[in-house]
């Protein structure tokens, strides 16, 4: 199982997470490009943490929404979407390559996660961004979602990916938060084995839906984020379940 956080989120002066002690139990990076967080700065040290731990590095593509932290819906055109899209792998595989790195994968942030899981003219606009850009990146979406079967449909390497560390409704749905709160490490490390042992999530309401994941995720601007991870890795070690990226 791959485990990947977002990470690089700190702005200039302003520290978002705590990425030295989050980096090292997990095996993949979704690192900020300068649009919803980060920094040109901040992406440089990330990818040169990442690199230190061996931590595949990805894109973590957003709207251009410091203010709201990429949270906030905002009605962008296709085009402005795809541009958007691609200036931002950019900016992050020029960094990477400077370190000797190549892009692993991609994963839209926030509300754009939603926005090309349900509407068709934003998952086209996404997907062929990263066509043009380099269509051997792996994508990492929700299994079952529109951009999932176009993207599969169009011959990309998908990665289904569950978020433990935030909550689902009945019909599947993830429950947004504007700021992110502490979970308890035991819950979501219980959440995280369960979808590796049985592909099933718990909801709110208490009902167990499917869950099957190649790529499971916690949010770096967690308050207790780096004990999340590191109580993921140990149940994952102590039940014989190897951690590695796709």
């Amino acid at each position: 199982m791959d485990l990947n956080v977002d990470m690089g989120e700190s702005f200039g002066r302003y520290q978002l997470g705590n990425d030295e002690q989050v980096m090292p139990f997990i095996t993949s990076a979704n690192i900020a490009c300068g649009f919803h967080a980060g920094d040109a700065l901040v992406m440089y040290h990330t990818v040169q943490l990442a690199r230190q731990h061996g931590v595949a590095v990805g894109a973590h593509t957003g709207l251009r929404d410091l203010q709201g932290f990429g949270r906030r819906r905002m009605e962008v055109t296709p085009e402005e979407l795809s541009a958007d899209t691609l200036y931002q792998l950019g900016a992050l595989q020029g960094i990477a390559g400077s370190a000797g790195l190549r892009l692993h994968h991609i994963k839209p942030h926030g509300i754009l996660y939603r926005m090309v899981s349900d509407e068709e003219k934003y998952a086209q606009a996404y997907l062929g961004a990263v066509k043009q850009f380099d269509p051997e990146l792996l994508i990492y979406v929700p299994r079952g979602t529109l951009a999932w079967d176009m993207g599969k449909n169009m011959g990309f390497r998908m990665a289904a990916e569950i978020l433990v560390d935030l909550s689902y409704d009945d019909e599947g749905n993830w429950l947004l938060e504007r700021n992110k709160q502490a979970r308890s490490p035991e819950e979501v490390a219980e959440r995280a084995l369960m979808v590796a042992q049985e592909q099933l999530i718990p909801t709110v309401s208490g009902k167990k839906i499917p869950a099957a994941a190649d790529t499971i995720c916690c949010h770096g601007d967690s308050p207790n984020a780096a004990e999340v991870v590191a109580k993921i890795k140990a149940v994952y070690e102590d039940k014989g379940i190897l951690l590695k990226a796709i």
